[in-house]
């Protein structure tokens, strides 16, 4: 197989949860567009030094510096709302409350929480991802989820 192949299918597997990740991060989908083929750009040219484990993880740390490395430029976050691929069937009202009670998460809770639930992470990939270790990993998981919990019942009563 070509290495253009190789990058192609690799792109076809990953690029929708890239896509939802950096949307979680950035909050705006024209931004999580750009900081999407950012990654996949760094990605590309850094597959030789790949050292195995999860190429999942391997991408979503780049994800995650490459938002970073945007954000320190001193580029301002939008606070337009988050958009979550899904269909049109999916409850507006429930979508919203979801939003807003990921978007009241700590950073890295939201980022831990997302990887996991979302882009169906392990603990050792959110570690990897985030760098950390798989128990530290889990921890953030478990209070992400207790912290989501008690904000979206706090909210939606």
């Amino acid at each position: 197989m070509a290495q253009d192949d190789t990058i192609e299918h690799f792109y076809r597997e990953h690029a929708s949860s890239v896509y939802a990740f950096l949307v979680s991060l950035s909050r705006d989908r024209t931004w999580a567009e750009d900081l999407m083929h950012d990654t996949f750009a760094k990605a590309t040219l850094a597959m030789g030094g790949y050292r195995g484990g999860s190429p999942k993880a391997w991408l979503f740390a780049i994800a995650r510096n490459v938002f970073l490395d945007d954000v320190r430029r001193r580029r301002p976050i939008p606070t337009e709302s988050m958009e979550y691929p899904g269909g049109a069937e999916s409850d507006v009202t429930e979508r919203d409350a979801i939003e807003r009670t990921l978007l009241a998460l700590p950073a890295r809770q939201r980022q831990a929480l997302v990887l996991s639930d979302h882009a169906g992470f392990s603990p050792a990939e959110v570690g990897d991802t985030l760098g950390v270790t798989a128990g530290a990993a889990r921890v953030l998981i478990h209070r992400a989820r207790h912290t989501f919990r008690t904000l979206y019942e706090k909210d939606n009563q």
